[in-house]
């Protein structure tokens, strides 16, 4: 089972399930890759029989300029209004809630790196750690915006037990989360307690 961005649940077979895993929470990254402007530069770059370039093809794909989206010129990352600007990975979008992870990424991205809420698992999970495990969610020191705060919180993995509980906005992306990680080790019942007391004396 999983959960559709209109929140709406599908039943899908195990090789559906690995490739919506796969590719859903980097569907930003794939769209813009496959925007014609980074088409247009890999086919460009295929059929150059000239001397082998001195910058790796991967490179100079990533810092190809990138579909126009809103400016991103302000100092926190966010528009600024007036003239459009180039996009880049990470960029402000509007009309959807996001946070900024403090990793590094590609050359070209957006200096402040933002990412969908939603998305923010499947994020970490792309960059590695020092033993080259990946992040889970969890793991990462994601920034609020200015004005937001988490509301509901989960304790029931190791991972978020151990990072004083995995913060959510409501209740039903609680549960979404809760179900969609079912395969993630449960934390022991003193871990969850210590995670659950911290969180009271955070609020009071």
């Amino acid at each position: 089972m999983r959960t559709l961005d209109n929140g709406k649940e599908v039943d899908l077979c195990q090789f559906c399930a690995w490739v919506f895993d796969f590719f859903h929470p980097r569907s930003q990254e794939i769209l813009a890759l496959l925007q014609p402007a980074v088409l247009d530069a890999f086919y460009r770059s295929a059929r150059d029989t000239g001397p082998p370039r001195k910058v790796p093809a991967q490179l100079s794909l990533a810092q190809t300029e990138q579909p126009e989206l809103e400016s991103t010129g302000s100092a926190s990352g966010k528009p600024a209004g007036g003239k459009r600007a180039l996009a880049k990975f990470g960029a402000w979008k509007d009309g959807t809630v996001q946070i900024r992870c403090p990793l590094s990424h590609r050359p070209g991205s957006s200096p402040k790196y933002w990412v969908e809420l939603r998305n923010r698992t499947g994020h970490a999970r792309m960059h590695k750690k020092g033993n080259g495990e990946p992040y889970n969610g969890p793991d990462i020191a994601f920034e609020l915006q200015p004005g937001q705060q988490f509301t509901h919180f989960c304790t029931d993995h190791a991972v978020c037990a151990e990072h004083g509980g995995y913060g959510f906005l409501s209740e039903t992306a609680l549960t979404a989360h809760i179900n969609k990680s079912k395969d993630w080790p449960k934390a022991t019942p003193e871990a969850k307690d210590a995670a659950e007391t911290g969180l009271q004396k955070q609020v009071a």
